[in-house]
């Protein structure tokens, strides 16, 4: 595989909040921006009202730094095979975004898996009416600890944001290693939480990282960025805010007062703070 090493996503480990003011991430962000946008112009032939998750996931704070993450890695492992050798690739709780159908464009067979019912009738209808030519896309219902794949089946994974949620990610991170192909790429983004209140703690994180390293070997080392520069929940074009005016201030530790003197835990003024951890992997022997 070749992939120049200058480029800013060629590493593992944090976001930097400097790459999204970089010419290199622009240029695979403005044209997702485009899919996304073409996607969405067909949401009403497929979006179900039972659908929860973001319908512009884009243009959040992890999300604009994740996908471009993601995508540059695919774009790398397509230019290095043969036009003629179609890589299917697996979409890891994959929701019903844009993603898997601009990764399709790139000449990919994209199997998106997800625990959610919503998302497999959702996805087949969102596959008849969106462009995703040379590609194809596809669902597969998973059961959230077993993936529907054969054994050495699969070219490339990617999962989003994902493995933080999922209480037994060492089944996950297993059931990867078993369906990728030797040497196959496992795309992993996590969001880390950055105080204490959120899944992927300090110990969950180590865990993680100890997990992954039974079955992968860095593709790309991890490269340390100034925590200053660090991508958070709160930084970067899309991370949410605390209340901007004085009122809304105000209202706000006025109604946390409140609850501690009625006994109840008070909320912090963001309800979370998180960076993004990313890995770029093969799959060991």
């Amino acid at each position: 595989m070749t992939e120049p090493r200058e480029s800013l996503f060629a590493r593992s480990g944090l976001a930097a909040l400097s790459d999204l003011s970089s010419p290199e991430w622009g240029e695979i962000f403005t044209p997702l921006e485009r899919e996304q946008a073409m996607f969405l112009k067909h949401e009403s032939s497929f979006r179900s009202p039972d659908y929860i998750w973001p319908r512009d996931p884009l243009h959040t704070w992890s999300r604009a730094w994740e996908y471009p993450y993601v995508f540059h890695h695919l774009q790398a492992l397509r230019e290095a095979r043969n036009r003629s050798d179609i890589a299917r690739i697996v979409d890891l709780g994959s929701g019903v975004t844009f993603f898997p159908f601009a990764v399709a464009k790139l000449g990919f067979d994209v199997v998106c898996t997800d625990v959610d019912r919503v998302c497999e009738k959702d996805l087949g209808r969102a596959v008849a009416v969106v462009d995703h030519s040379p590609g194809t896309v596809t669902f597969r219902l998973t059961d959230g600890t077993h993936l529907p794949f054969n054994d050495s089946e699969i070219d490339a994974v990617y999962c989003v944001s994902v493995l933080e949620h999922v209480a037994n990610f060492e089944c996950l991170i297993r059931e990867t290693a078993r369906v990728l192909k030797l040497g196959g790429l496992f795309l992993l983004t996590v969001d880390i939480d950055l105080r204490g209140d959120m899944e992927l703690g300090a110990e969950n994180h180590r865990r993680l990282v100890t997990v992954l390293r039974r079955y992968f070997e860095h593709r790309w080392p991890e490269t340390t960025i100034h925590p200053a520069d660090m991508l958070n929940s709160s930084s970067g074009p899309y991370g949410h805010r605390p209340p901007e005016s004085v009122w809304a201030r105000r209202l706000f530790l006025f109604k946390q007062q409140a609850k501690t003197l009625l006994g109840m835990k008070p909320r912090p003024l963001l309800p979370f703070w998180l960076a993004i951890h990313a890995f770029a992997l093969v799959r060991k022997q």
